[in-house]
């Protein structure tokens, strides 16, 4: 396996040069691609300063999004440095080298794998969101609702700890669930199952690139793999917050993904489609009233 870790850095060098610093020297990397996502700051020029041996410092010409500016860098991983395999790392995370090799082992038990990922935790120590099931459009907008999300928790969300099994790998044992989606956040994934999926859909901005692509790869056959005992420290929102400060325009963001996503890959038709927006529609309102009128911090 050939690991290439690319980190997508948009307005936020002091974050991506953090990590770039811990995790150069590891030697379950065989390379880290970063990318400036056309910053409007400095950050372009103080990045450059990482450039060398292992560490490549590339540029885009605009900032066309998260899944754009990743591609980048995996088209460059593969072409110009025969990755294999890319490690996405949002500059707010911080892994071990021991949870990367754990994340390569699983590759080698089972070839059906194309995405492995491991927990994501905050600095207290409490899990994130581990992954998803896919649903269809009515599950997945009431998980969207914060009445809804709540009062149907039980059956709206996935709970993969009740799944989990034993997978044993040439080096270890990893206790881990197979799940159809993880964050994006940190994922370790095969450059050529990617491809086969068009890599990261370009359409889409910022939000629900990892369920557009967990639902391409299960198309395609291969799996996601999460392995339960490994984790990683995400500062959760510490990247977006320097692109979208603004809880309305993430939320905005989120629901053009979304309806971007029910229409392309889940085929709604005008019907269904129509439902969506007003949902959608009231959610924002419940929002800027609970933020703006009521003044309650999100």
């Amino acid at each position: 396996m050939n690991v290439s870790c690319i980190i997508l850095n948009y307005n936020d060098a002091d974050t991506t040069i953090k990590l770039v610093q811990g995790i150069k020297d590891y030697s379950s990397l065989d390379s880290i691609v970063v990318v400036d996502n056309h910053s409007t700051d400095d950050s372009a020029a103080r990045l450059k300063d990482l450039n060398g041996g292992r560490v490549h410092v590339i540029s885009s010409l605009k900032n066309g999004g998260y899944g754009y500016g990743n591609n980048l860098g995996i088209r460059y991983a593969y072409k110009e440095l025969g990755a294999t395999h890319v490690l996405i790392a949002n500059p707010d995370v911080m892994v071990t080298e021991e949870t990367i090799a754990a994340m390569k082992n699983a590759f080698l038990a089972d070839e059906s794998i194309a995405v492995t990922a491991a927990v994501p935790v905050d600095q207290s120590g409490r899990e994130g969101l581990l992954g998803w099931k896919l649903a269809g459009l009515f599950a997945d907008l009431l998980d969207t609702g914060l009445v809804t999300r709540r009062l149907l928790k039980r059956w709206l969300t996935d709970e993969p700890g009740k799944r989990a099994f034993y997978l044993t790998t040439p080096v270890a044992t990893e206790r881990c669930v197979w799940t159809d989606a993880v964050p994006g956040s940190l994922l370790l994934a095969d450059v050529k199952a990617m491809m086969a999926c068009g890599l990261y859909d370009e359409e889409v901005f910022l939000y629900y690139e990892e369920k557009i692509l967990g639902y391409q790869l299960k198309k395609k056959g291969y799996r996601t793999l999460l392995l339960l005992d490994r984790t990683y420290l995400h500062l959760h929102s510490v990247s977006i917050d320097k692109s979208v400060s603004s809880i309305l325009k993430k939320q905005a963001l989120l629901h053009k993904s979304k309806l971007h996503y029910y229409k392309k890959y889940l085929k709604i038709n005008r019907f269904q489609e129509f439902a969506a927006k007003v949902f959608l529609e009231f959610l924002m309102f419940e929002i800027w009233f609970l933020t703006k009128i009521l003044g309650m911090s999100w």
